[in-house]
């Protein structure tokens, strides 16, 4: 038993070692990825409404593209991370509060942050959607209308710090900075017209595909619309079992019924 328990101490031993010496190695390459700098962003004019409609429907996008899953329902941040191995990570504050962006952040800033992972330093915005850059200018300018207006939260959050597994991480491609990802001088998205046709579904469907894989379709099998439907609002499967954790409900639950029938519309469309 002794000797089948040292040389157990001396295989996990050995591992930690690798580990440590992988990490030190890794390091480097992962921070160069999380520091570099995109000082030539070309950014768009996009056009900024003021009115009332737009600020509701920034904010029903706010919500639909999970800017509140990251930043809170008031998007005055919070501390996503505070761990010796993940490190110490804060989503910013976007409210014009003390610690806020906003009261600094012009409407190029907001452009360039959203659909190209830039930050106005020309830094890249670590842990950026890179499906935002999939955004329409129409949608892209109601947000910012709505992210200009929100009230001012106050908040005090500690410096960004990574930890040694988020360090490496892009090293190992599990996880790559959005503005490597985003084709920078990709033409602009064309503004979809709402309604419950096929075509508003296939770009509501990159909402969805930021988790699932591109055949989700074929996973709905036999499922009908009112089960989709139901599903996506209660988070009750078709055989009365519930949605994991990791389905963003209250993102789903925002869609109202046009755009849950045109995703089904989609879907139905590409299915297999």
């Amino acid at each position: 038993m002794k000797k089948i328990m040292k040389w157990t101490g001396i295989v996990l031993g050995g591992l930690i070692g690798l580990t440590f010496v992988a990490v030190v190695a890794l390091y480097p390459s992962g921070m160069e990825k999380f520091t570099r700098s995109y000082p030539n962003i070309p950014v768009e004019t996009v056009n900024i409404p003021t009115d009332s409609d737009a600020v509701a429907r920034g904010r029903h996008i706010a919500i639909l593209w999970a800017c509140t899953k990251c930043h809170g329902e008031n998007l005055s941040g919070m501390l996503l991370a505070d761990d010796p191995f993940l490190g110490t990570i804060p989503a910013s504050n976007l409210t014009s509060g003390n610690g806020g962006i906003a009261k600094s952040y012009t409407d190029a800033d907001w452009i360039r942050a959203i659909r190209h992972g830039v930050k106005p330093d020309s830094r890249v915005e670590i842990f950026m959607y890179d499906y935002y850059s999939t955004m329409s200018d129409r949608d892209l300018g109601d947000l910012i209308a709505y992210l200009k207006q929100i009230p001012p939260v106050d908040s005090d959050y500690p410096t960004t710090s990574f930890g040694p597994i988020v360090a490496v991480a892009p090293t190992v491609g599990l996880f790559t900075p959005a503005a490597e990802l985003i084709d920078h001088s990709a033409p602009r998205p064309a503004d979809p017209v709402p309604g419950a046709t096929i075509e508003y579904g296939r770009y509501l469907s990159t909402l969805c595909l930021k988790c699932h894989s591109s055949n989700l379709a074929g996973k709905l099998g036999e499922w009908k619309q009112e089960e989709f439907i139901r599903a996506l609002q209660t988070g009750v499967l078709p055989n009365g079992k519930q949605l994991g954790p990791a389905m963003p409900l209250k993102t789903y639950g925002e869609m109202n019924d046009t755009e849950l029938t045109a995703l089904w519309l989609y879907f139905m469309d590409v299915r297999p």
